[in-house]
């Protein structure tokens, strides 16, 4: 019990999640059925105290309604909820977190997630009065607007996350994720407490929250000519040159189809909660992309991917730009689990801007000269020493276990028999994270879309 179902699509190592798992109070009789999912009352708060990451590139903190109210109003807690993910506004990010010092990395913090004003006011009382200075304190407020609180099946299913991507330092870093998962109180940099008056309080709760405005007007535009000639010059080296059959992917927002015909859908979370979908923990602070339709990277055939497009980083449109892939993209019997991720930092592994793309656009093309903008790369089964090549496979995690150690049915990107054709799908997630000018993820229609072509057998086979 406590394992969920998928992975829910989380950005591959050395990329990190934490959900803070909230102590529930012995009044609960019942199980609830996640260990990263609480209930809170409406007069009630979560108070996070701990200390920044070393850095990195992006962090955010926030939190989520994971699952709205049991219905009928009388089924018990587990039953008959509906998946919302929807988070109740902006987080709180490397840009806007409150913290001493002359950057925010491996700084303390204090965060507190309320839904009553009056609440809000008691719990800064103590926390100045235990020592804690106002500087350090960051507040989330829990508007009822968004999704209701409490305990019981009137009550959602809550959940908040922290986000950490493409640290300077990757060993301080994952000494950091290891200390945090650390059950041991005196090594885990977190300590989590929820507050409970003595004497309920009269509701006083929030409206829903100022939301930060996406979008500068300034626009990648003027590369796109320069893109679309990349993905050109990739078809006629790949697909002409070498004899390869391909296939130009689609690229639309991160979304599934849930067995229940619901929809899952990484957009804006409150459009995905006035239409009944499914908005999967997205945050505002990134764009989420994917591949479509899915396809096969066999073991035993010659087939890839390459992906290209704008290096958003280097347009000032992101604070980090990355690729990755995923198998089983079928949500609820699929895993989404990350097979291998590639970040702006290592898009020219440490060659000139663009040397990735420039494999393509020789000296003599018109767009040559915006290859420095640009990238390029293949994501294969075996890359044999290629450069700008990610290699993917079973996937290990952080001590190098392989999950199928855990995994039933096992993961396999060869097609078998004895599991669904779905089952060893694979497509490319593309994330755009916070545009440094808004503290807040880059229009979507500011940007140049990335691109894939799958070069292979599969689609002609079908």
């Amino acid at each position: 019990g406590g394992i969920y179902f998928s992975a829910m699509g989380n950005n591959p190592w050395p990329n990190a999640y934490f959900f803070l798992q909230m102590p529930n109070p012995e009044k609960l009789k019942y199980e609830l059925p996640y260990p990263f999912v609480y209930q809170m009352k409406q007069d009630e708060a979560m108070v996070f105290i701990g200390q920044t990451p070393p850095p990195v590139r992006y962090f955010g903190i926030q939190t989520w309604v994971q699952m709205g109210p049991a219905s009928p109003a009388g089924a018990a807690v587990t039953d008959n909820r509906t998946l919302i993910g929807s988070a109740f506004g902006d987080s709180v990010n490397n840009l806007t977190v409150r913290t001493t010092g002359s950057d925010p990395f491996n700084r303390p913090i204090v965060y507190i997630v309320t839904g009553n004003r009056q609440t809000e006011r008691l719990v800064r009382k103590a926390v100045l009065a235990a020592g804690y200075p106002e500087a350090i304190m960051n507040v989330e407020r829990i508007s009822t607007v968004i999704a209701p609180l409490g305990y019981g099946p009137a009550g959602s299913f809550l959940l908040t996350a922290q986000r950490y991507a493409v640290p300077s330092d990757k060993p301080l870093f994952e000494d950091y994720v290891r200390r945090s998962i650390d059950d041991d109180p005196g090594n885990n940099p977190f300590k989590v407490f929820r507050v409970t008056p003595k004497s309920e309080l009269s509701p006083d709760p929030y409206p829903a929250p100022t939301l930060r405005v996406r979008g500068t007007g300034q626009t990648e535009m003027d590369l796109y000519p320069a893109l679309k000639n990349l993905g050109k010059a990739i078809l006629a080296k790949e697909a002409q040159a070498k004899g390869m059959p391909s296939k130009e992917l689609g690229v639309r927002f991160w979304q599934d189809l849930l067995p229940t015909g619901q929809l899952e859908l990484v957009d804006e979370p409150w459009s995905g909660l006035q239409n009944g979908q499914f908005s999967y923990q997205g945050t505002r602070d990134a764009i989420y992309w994917q591949t479509y339709p899915p396809f096969k990277l066999r073991s035993n055939v010659d087939e890839y991917v390459i992906v290209y497009g704008v290096n958003h980083q280097r347009t000032g449109k992101a604070a980090y730009t990355s690729f990755s892939a995923y198998v089983e993209p079928v949500f609820g019997t699929g895993r989404e689990i990350g097979l291998g991720t590639v970040t702006d930092p290592d898009f020219d592994k440490g060659g000139k801007p663009g040397d990735s793309a420039r494999r393509y656009l020789q000296p003599g093309d018109p767009y040559y000269k915006y290859a420095d903008m640009l990238y390029a790369w293949k994501i294969a089964r075996h890359c044999d020493g290629e450069p700008y090549c990610l290699e993917v496979g079973n996937p290990k995690d952080i001590d190098g276990v392989p999950y199928n150690e855990d995994c039933t049915p096992q993961i396999n990107l060869d097609i078998d028999p004895e599991r669904p054709s779905w089952a060893s799908d694979v497509f490319v997630a593309f994330r755009n994270y916070m545009e440094p000018a808004t503290a807040v993820s880059a229009d979507s229609n500011e940007l140049v879309w990335d691109r894939a072509i799958y070069f292979g057998p599969y689609f002609s086979e079908q």
